[in-house]
């Protein structure tokens, strides 16, 4: 039943901070009254949240995700306890207020009934698609700690990826920013002073000082102007993308994009894959492994691709041969299934796909972060090089104007 806190004062006009459990709050209004309490403030316990189950509610995020399926994978497995124990454990033992708050929560679901899967859906923010379908998968088979570890390392995998794009980028975005405030002192400070002198002085103005007007012209207007013009592009495609033939058309284009792409492709088949050998692993039967791991796709024209494969292989077709047709793996991963075919097991095949496009997505991440990374250079040296320019040739103007006269 609902616990409500509130605020009331008795007869004798003494202040009462107290709780109540009631099965509404109108039910709880009701019960002070008939207590002879005047009644200042009243509100639910939980929306109190004291120790972290407001932050439960929005989730909390990876980190809190990471933290809960580490401690799940030690409690459930090293530790031998029920999955429901173990959240219950969290949620009144844990010292992150944080995982607490969400632990609460999930065991307030478990108590109810729910599966571990369901009540992690209502937190899109912690949990994915991925992540909930392995823990659905797990729960059917009974083989949770096998699942808890593929989701620490999922994770993990994850976030190394994420640090290795931002370190990649950091240094380039820095020296551009750098670059960008040289100049902008430049145009701002010192151009004015350096045009003022050299028409006092009756000299003319050099190309990169010309150049460096062009860019401050750039800067002040076209700038905001294409920050505008790309925002709105952006919320026109995002409009668009709410229909089913808008999301379809704009991830179908997205895969055609070079470079981009091949990351968008990667990146699905890897998670496909990875499912797909967790689940048969588990001892998940093909047709609903098949169904599970295309949940996890993010591009619907990929998704939608992988529900033809699953309906082709559940009327008969050879898993490779419905693979090949509808261009979801190339010839080398076609040759990998096929061997699972004839051995009857998956597991490694899957297991070798996710492994060889994982690598592939880092590859193709870490060259456009060090393709970006080279232009932000590029862009930086450039920058710097018409400042310095400026300055020499506007000097050495200046000198020939002050010896001519």
């Amino acid at each position: 039943m609902p616990n409500y806190k509130y605020r009331a004062f008795d007869s004798a006009g003494r202040i009462i901070d107290a709780s109540i459990e009631a099965a509404n709050k109108s039910a709880a209004m009701e019960s002070l009254k008939a207590m002879s309490l005047g009644v200042v403030k009243i509100r639910a316990a939980e929306d109190d949240a004291p120790d972290g189950a407001q932050d439960a509610k929005k989730g909390g995020g990876e980190k809190t995700a990471l933290a809960l399926f580490r401690k799940l994978h030690q409690l459930c497995g090293g530790g031998g306890l029920p999955v429901s124990d173990a959240v219950k454990s969290l949620s009144l033992r844990s010292i992150d207020k944080n995982l607490k708050g969400l632990s609460r929560e999930l065991y307030k679901d478990l108590s109810e009934g729910r599966t571990l899967a369901c009540s992690m859906e209502r937190f899109p923010d912690t949990f994915d698609s991925c992540m909930v379908h392995l823990v659905e998968a797990g729960e059917a088979t009974a083989n949770l700690e096998f699942v808890f570890s593929n989701i620490i390392k999922y994770i993990e995998d994850r976030r190394q990826l994420r640090s290795t794009i931002i370190s990649a980028l950091a240094y380039p975005i820095f020296l551009c920013l750098l670059a960008t405030g040289v100049v902008l002192m430049f145009l701002f400070f010192m151009l004015p002073k350096i045009k003022s002198m050299m028409a006092n002085m009756g000299a003319d103005e050099n190309f990169p000082i010309r150049m460096m007007e062009f860019i401050g012209e750039f800067m002040t207007r076209g700038i905001p102007v294409f920050a505008i013009v790309l925002a709105v592009g952006l919320a026109a495609l995002a409009f668009w993308r709410k229909s089913d033939s808008g999301l379809r058309k704009s991830d179908s284009i997205i895969l055609k994009i070079p470079l981009i792409g091949k990351i968008a492709f990667d990146a699905d088949v890897s998670r496909y894959a990875t499912l797909s050998s967790t689940l048969f692993a588990s001892g998940v039967n093909t047709t609903e492994t098949f169904r599970l791991a295309e949940k996890s796709v993010k591009n619907s024209d990929m998704r939608s691709r992988f529900q033809l494969f699953r309906t082709s292989v559940n009327d008969g077709a050879p898993i490779s041969a419905a693979l090949q047709r509808y261009g979801l793996l190339d010839n080398e991963d076609i040759d990998i299934i096929s061997v699972g075919e004839r051995t009857g097991s998956f597991v490694e095949g899957f297991s070798e796909i996710a492994r060889s496009h994982s690598n592939s997505l880092s590859l193709r991440i870490k060259l456009m972060t060090a393709a970006l990374g080279g232009v932000a250079l590029g862009i930086a040296f450039l920058l710097v090089l018409i400042f310095a320019m400026g300055i020499v040739m506007s000097i050495l103007g200046l000198s020939q104007s002050m010896t001519g006269a």
